[in-house]
């Protein structure tokens, strides 16, 4: 009787085995379709525009060949913008996949928690009062960051008790009411900008892909690639906190330091992306929902599946509003909040 159940046992862990192992390989399949995918919407993006581009010859730029002016079109032009798109869809994605698992909300982002308008303010600061004396473009997503973190912390010491649980509800009813007083402040700064500044932080604020020159891309590169390192090595913790603040701290999880540290890294991420690419917080909503119906809640999977995502959107909506001659000259952020809102009405149909 007893070697019996013992090998039924043993049959039973190893089919939990396989279908765990099956459910892996699952996702990273649809994880590698959906970069599959983000591969074949850059190539096309690459190929449309005013002086259109064949498929064959956007290959050959790409890899030295073709015309001098194919070159210049694809490399001056078109190749940055579409770098910079991924790179901000994938820090917006990864930063909402953060806020929606610390808060255990799925409507938190850093537009809804505040974040987003302390970064605005300093940005604005940032064009109205250093920009003509000290030009240096690592100075924004710096200060955007400072933004975006002291903003965080005043919402959070207003938002928390000491002594009792953290409520999420709390922390998000604090975020929109502070994120009101930053954008009132944003507002008052934006009456010491002479006209092209205005009219800069004014599509900065809208959505436009603004920092594509290969300077910007490069510094955005490499600071996504040091926070999403960190974070990607963290994962397995923050899945433990989406459990719930009590279990997380009964399985030994340090709630105080784990809740400051992957703030700050959602705050890092979303803060350098905006720096660059102008106002996308929409991204870190509904890019995380979207990836999260294809690879699950697991975050080793749900953070490339919800960067991607989030490219994938950024892009597309910036092809089309460089190539439809209805949407020409719409700040891309804008027309991704046009995308974005038929979705969550059908999320608020299907929830009723």
């Amino acid at each position: 009787m007893f070697p019996g159940n013992r090998k039924e046992n043993r049959c039973m862990t190893e089919r939990a085995f396989l279908t765990l192992e099956q459910r892996h390989r699952q996702k990273i399949r649809r994880i590698i379709l959906l970069c599959v995918l983000m591969f074949l919407i850059f190539v096309f993006g690459c190929c449309l525009g005013p002086y259109a581009i064949s498929l064959k010859h956007v290959l050959a730029a790409l890899f030295g060949g073709g015309s001098a002016h194919e070159r210049m079109v694809i490399y001056d032009y078109r190749l940055p913008r579409l770098c910079l798109a991924v790179l901000v869809g994938i820090g917006m994605g990864s930063s909402g996949v953060i806020m929606q698992n610390l808060l255990h909300n799925d409507l938190a982002s850093p537009g809804t928690l505040g974040v987003a308008d302390g970064s605005s303010l300093f940005v604005t600061l940032y064009v109205a009062l250093i920009a003509k004396k000290i030009d240096q473009p690592v100075l924004l997503p710096v200060l955007a960051l400072a933004g975006g973190m002291i903003s965080s912390v005043i919402i959070y010491l207003l938002g928390t008790k000491k002594g009792k649980p953290i409520s999420s509800t709390k922390l998000i009813m604090t975020g929109v009411a502070m994120g009101a007083c930053y954008s009132a402040a944003g507002t008052f700064a934006m009456y010491v900008l002479d006209e092209t500044q205005l009219e800069f932080i004014q599509r900065w604020q809208s959505g436009e892909l603004w920092g594509t020159e290969w300077q910007y891309i490069l510094i955005l590169a490499v600071w996504l690639f040091v926070f999403l390192t960190v974070l990607m090595y963290q994962a397995r913790t923050l899945n433990v906190i989406h459990l719930g603040y009590e279990t997380a701290s009964g399985l030994g999880v340090n709630m105080k330091a784990s809740f400051t540290f992957f703030a700050f890294l959602a705050v890092g991420l979303s803060s350098a992306s905006v720096a660059f690419g102008g106002n996308f917080f929409f991204l870190g909503l509904i890019g995380p929902h979207i990836a999260r119906r294809i690879v699950g809640t697991d975050t080793r999977y749900l953070i490339p599946a919800a960067g991607i995502v989030s490219a994938v959107i950024i892009v597309s909506a910036n092809i089309l509003v460089e190539n439809v001659p209805v949407f020409i000259n719409i700040p891309t952020g804008i027309f991704v909040s046009i995308l974005a809102v038929p979705y969550f009405l059908y999320l608020l149909v299907k929830a009723r």
